[in-house]
Parts: C-alpha cells; structure tokens; sequence
C-alpha cells in the first residue's frame, strides 16, 4: 500500500472537480460527457479513489492535474503508488481527501464524519456512491457520487469545487441520466 498520508498545497483560487468511485477497468465504457466537459474547465481534479487500475489512473492524468487516494477496489500496483489520505491546504483552508472505506462505523457517510467532524475544514471522501454535501461541527463532508455506478442513487453524479481568493468555497453538483 502506498504511504498512509500525503501532504499537498493549492494556490488559490481554484475548480476542481470532484470525482470518484469511477470503477473503469481496461475494456470497460468511457467516462460520462458530462464529466470530460467539468474536467476541461476545471484547473484540478480531486479523486476519492476507486479507478481501479493503473491505466485508468495514468488515463486520468492526461485529462489534468489529479490529486488522488487510493480506494478499496484498486488492484495492487496501483494501491502502492496512492495514498491513503490526502491533507491539502488550500490558502487558509485544510482539506482532506479519502475514500472512506478504512474508517470505522456504520455508513461510510457516518464513519468519516465521526473521525474527522471538528478537526477539517472540507473532508472529500467516497466509497458510498451517494452525494453528500453537509456540515458537521464546523467540519463541511462532500461525497461527489459516482458518475459511472449509481447504486441506489436516481442519478450519476460528480462535483464542482471552487475556492476564490478570498478562502471562500463554493460547490455544486452535478448530476445526469445515461
């Protein structure tokens, strides 16, 4: 497995698009329009794991920047060379990027809020497929979705994330039929 924990800096301001549990494997269908058009404007792109392979990752950058953790899909190459989490201070505001599935608990929402409320400003995690976007002691958690397996969700989705200038953030989704 690759180290525990990484550290990063992003100058500000930036987008980001927010993405994971994308599951693409050699052979299998292309990534959604709808996510390659984000990708293209945006200045980064932040991934909570799950590409599964190696070349998928290596595909990813090639689309961009990516900042990226490892999920609990990954095969093994892969797994070595992604971190667990990613802390990311962005100007004045910490960020910590993970996909969730190591944390303990109930739900992967339920769990990462109870290990990180208090102590981030922004927790980017994964591993539910379900979009999230909610504030817990201070702490804001986002779920970007998945765009590729929906689960019990009506729609795919992903994340837009933009921090101005001035450390204000904003998000949205985004999200789509196929």
């Amino acid at each position: 497995m690759g180290e525990p924990e990484e550290h990063r800096s992003i100058s500000l301001p930036f987008s980001a698009v927010v993405t994971g549990d994308t599951h693409v494997r050699r052979g299998r269908p292309a990534l959604p329009g709808e996510l390659l058009t984000a990708i293209e404007r945006a200045d980064l792109i932040l991934h909570t794991g799950d590409f599964c392979d190696r070349e998928t990752r290596e595909w990813f950058d090639t689309l961009g920047p990516v900042l990226a953790v490892s999920g609990n899909n990954e095969d093994v190459d892969l797994l070595e060379s992604l971190p667990v989490r990613l802390r990311v201070a962005a100007g004045d505001r910490r960020i910590l990027l993970t996909h969730g599935h190591l944390e303990r608990g109930g739900s992967a929402r339920t769990a990462v809020q109870s290990a990180y409320a208090g102590r981030e400003d922004l927790v980017i995690f994964g591993h539910s497929h379900s979009p999230c976007w909610e504030e817990v002691n201070g702490t804001w958690f986002l779920n970007p979705g998945s765009p590729t397996m929906r689960r019990r969700e009506p729609q795919f989705s992903f994340a837009v994330l933009e921090v101005d200038s001035s450390n204000c953030v904003s998000t949205y989704f985004v999200r789509f039929d196929r």
